[in-house]
């Protein structure tokens, strides 16, 4: 049960809980629609750096226009989110939208979706798509309510865009967790042999180790780094097929849109990659928090949070008890 309450934990921070496994400007911008009531039960709401959106190029803050534009001018673009926070999904749904409507029309992929949902998603309609988190059995599966979710769905079916899943399916997420080798057929589709440099790897470790509040054997670090390694490369391949001609949008945890080495790392050029990103009390510094980094994403958008609990705390308590 406790294993169970953490991975979800990880989950909602973008992270894999592999450690359980294994035991354009051209373009004609339309007006974003507008903000809505989903905020409400937010927290730090009146934080000054609350809905601001920057541009780590530049520096500088920028609009949702401008956002929009680059976003937009890209063959793949990848939303990064936080995945417990509904004004995540409804930010995520709105850039959608505003792609949409100024002519593109890539597919959508989801990481929270699996081989087997492909035809699911595929046959997917404005009418159907309140009971598609249950024919997906999104829940079940333990991400949040499809409720939050579904905005994105909606968005893009509204302007005819596919649907497809993006994650590993959970066998050989398992296998890989236990150092079984893929396939000649997988390890082509995934191009396998990119590995992550020793930078990568161990900045990627640490990342895994602190999300477990170091309180993991370190000897499970590798079989986990590996397990993200491969979502990201099997989301990566998933765009890459999903694509019929005008690139494909990715709706994926903050972690596996980094450039340096989530899925733009594998996917190359023409990558736009966002994350938005919950603010913290005290910290009112935009250039301050580490995602405000070109090497890691092109935009941050920073959002209130959903709670303020110390979770290696709480994790600390039900290990106790």
């Amino acid at each position: 049960m406790r294993h169970r309450w953490f991975a979800e934990r990880l989950r909602a921070a973008g992270l894999v809980a592999a450690g359980f496994v294994l035991a354009a400007a051209a373009l004609s911008i339309q007006p974003l629609s507008p903000a809505g009531a989903s905020t409400e039960g937010l927290l730090l709401q009146d934080h000054a750096l609350v809905g601001s959106i920057w541009d780590t190029r530049t520096g500088l803050r920028a609009t949702e226009a401008d956002l929009v534009a680059a976003a937009a001018r890209a063959k793949w673009v990848l939303l990064g989110e936080k995945h417990d926070n509904p004004e995540h999904h409804r930010l995520q749904a709105r850039i959608v939208d505003a792609i949409g409507a100024a002519g593109r029309r890539p597919a959508v992929v989801w990481e929270m979706a699996e081989p087997a949902h492909a035809q699911t998603l595929r046959a997917a309609t404005a009418r159907t798509v309140d009971g598609l988190g249950d024919a997906l059995s999104w829940e079940a599966r333990g991400w949040p309510a499809w409720s939050s979710y579904r905005p994105i769905a909606e968005a893009a079916l509204k302007h005819g865009m596919t649907m497809a899943p993006g994650n590993a399916s959970p066998e050989a997420t398992r296998a890989v967790g236990r150092g079984e080798p893929l396939t000649a057929a997988e390890i082509e589709r995934l191009n396998w042999t990119l590995e992550y440099s020793e930078a990568q790897l161990d900045e990627l470790t640490g990342i895994l180790a602190d999300s477990h509040c170091r309180m993991l054997p370190e000897r499970m670090l590798p079989g986990m780094a590996d397990v993200q390694r491969l979502r990201d490369a099997w989301m990566s391949a998933s765009l890459r097929e999903a694509d019929s001609g005008d690139g494909a949008i990715l709706i994926a945890g903050g972690q596996h849109v980094r450039e340096d080495w989530g899925v733009p790392w594998r996917l190359g050029e023409d990558v736009f990659s966002l994350a938005i990103i919950e603010v913290v009390r005290g910290e009112e510094i935009a250039e301050t928090y580490s995602s405000f980094d070109e090497a890691k994403f092109d935009f941050v958008w920073f959002t209130a949070r959903v709670d303020e609990e110390d979770l290696c705390e709480k994790f600390r308590r039900q290990m106790k008890g």
